[in-house]
């Protein structure tokens, strides 16, 4: 009896939240014409919210209760009940974002150029299936995050040594990770976005594809003994079946931003359906297979979608009251020097999510600090130092999901892929990375 309410449950959960990314649509579409059902949206968010607190893994309700903790630091005053009202509405288009992506995820497990790339990838000698896990995951992580996580594990023989899975999800770990750098499909983007305006963080995303790709040409020689550039050059011939796809997704979700003056964050929400629509009309018989898991991970991501809505509405606020200027006035008279702010950023992120700390919590506490004209650095670089921030972080933490999923996925304990060659490797891209984002800032 007790199993059959508890699905009830979940099935009433999956289709609140599905109720709000319908209404966040909406929102997106018609901005505020239709503003009662986009408030039923949010009443529907905040039902789903108090279904799944009781639900929370032990980490989520840490992270929560900092997040609390950091609100009661910085605002002035509890929320007016139109503040509610107003920064749920905020939140709304951001709690889209993680649904979209499971869509995303359960197309392209299905796609068959995705198959093609993986059978290719599973053909390499040993000797070059690290940089090709690492190349791969960057393009399939662009698009669908820790999903390529599961789609490259696929590929490893049963019976590869523990050396070489490791091998191999350190590989992939960091080519999913540092696509951060250069995707508007992340949460560290909408994050970004919106501490630096749209336009910065377009540019960020630009400087990215020079610094994912710097990071991986530095890696890979230093990180495999056995790396040539014939290699590499193996392993970009098994990308070319998903190239143009992912060239066609990145142009789409451009497109849409510039001539419907969306933020990068709503395109992806808007874009990013249709183009799974499309997939249906071409496969009809996946609709089936892929609602059904977009029903799972729905249910699966309800702890991450709080600790999105939870920053982005403390953030909300404290914009709001202009409670970050107060709060960096009370240590700081002037402006903060940009090479501190560049440097601070992307190492202070990655030595906090070392010891635990979620890079929501750091990203949002030092964005706030550093962005808004409170230190002498460019937008678009200050948002590039964040993403290289969150992709080091999140590299070698235990706490890290991509972390502890991906030691699932290629069956090795998440301390040795946490403590290892990768803990090296996110130091070194956060310390070269903001120091030349720093030199850069000093030439404009």
């Amino acid at each position: 009896m007790f199993e059959t309410f508890d699905s009830s449950i979940s099935r009433i959960r999956v289709g609140l939240l599905s109720f709000a990314w319908v209404t966040a649509l909406v929102q997106i579409l018609t901005e505020k014409t239709y503003v009662m059902l986009i408030d039923l949206g949010v009443l529907a968010f905040v039902t789903f919210v108090v279904l799944t607190l009781p639900r929370l893994r032990r980490d989520t309700v840490l992270i929560l209760l900092f997040l609390i903790l950091v609100a009661w630091a910085l605002l002035d005053h509890f929320p007016t009940t139109d503040e509610w009202v107003e920064g749920g509405r905020y939140v709304l288009i951001f709690t889209a974002l993680l649904p979209t992506m499971a869509m995303v995820r359960a197309t392209a497990l299905l796609m068959p150029s995705v198959h093609r790339t993986q059978d290719a990838l599973g053909k390499l000698p040993a000797s070059a299936s690290s940089g090709g896990f690492h190349l791969a995951a960057n393009v399939f992580g662009a698009v669908i995050n820790t999903g390529s996580l599961a789609i490259l594990s696929a590929v490893l023989p049963k019976n590869a040594t523990s050396a070489r899975r490791q091998l191999a999800a350190e590989a992939a770990l960091r080519g999913m990770v540092t696509a951060a750098a250069w995707s508007p499909f992340f949460v560290a983007f909408a994050i970004g976005q919106s501490f630096v305006g749209e336009a910065n963080a377009w540019v960020a995303i630009a400087m990215g594809v020079f610094t994912s790709t710097a990071f991986a040409l530095l890696s890979f020689p230093l990180l495999d003994r056995s790396f040539s550039f014939g290699h590499l050059r193996l392993a970009i011939d098994c990308l070319k079946p998903v190239l143009l796809r992912l060239l066609i997704v990145l142009a789409a979700v451009l497109l849409s931003a510039v001539v419907m003056e969306f933020t990068a964050l709503s395109a992806v929400v808007v874009v990013m359906p249709l183009l799974v629509l499309v997939q249906f009309a071409r496969y009809p018989d996946q609709i089936r297979p892929i609602a059904s898991e977009v029903g799972n991970g729905m249910k699966a991501i309800a702890d991450d979608i709080l600790i999105i809505g939870a920053a982005m509405l403390i953030g909300f606020f404290a914009m709001r009251t202009g409670a970050f200027t107060t709060f960096v006035a009370s240590f700081y008279a002037g402006v903060i020097p940009g090479w501190f702010a560049l440097i601070v950023t992307p190492l202070a992120m990655m030595v906090l999510s070392v010891v635990g700390v979620h890079p929501v919590i750091s990203s949002t506490a030092l964005l706030a600090v550093f962005s808004g004209g409170h230190a002498d650095a460019h937008p678009a670089l200050l948002m590039q130092a964040h993403l290289i921030g969150w992709g080091a972080g999140t590299m070698s933490s235990i706490a890290s999901l991509s972390v502890i999923m991906c030691a699932s996925l290629y069956n090795i304990p998440s301390r040795r892929l946490a403590v290892g060659p990768n803990l090296w490797a996110g130091f070194g891209y956060a310390g070269v990375g903001g120091l030349i984002l720093s030199l850069i800032n000093m030439m404009l």
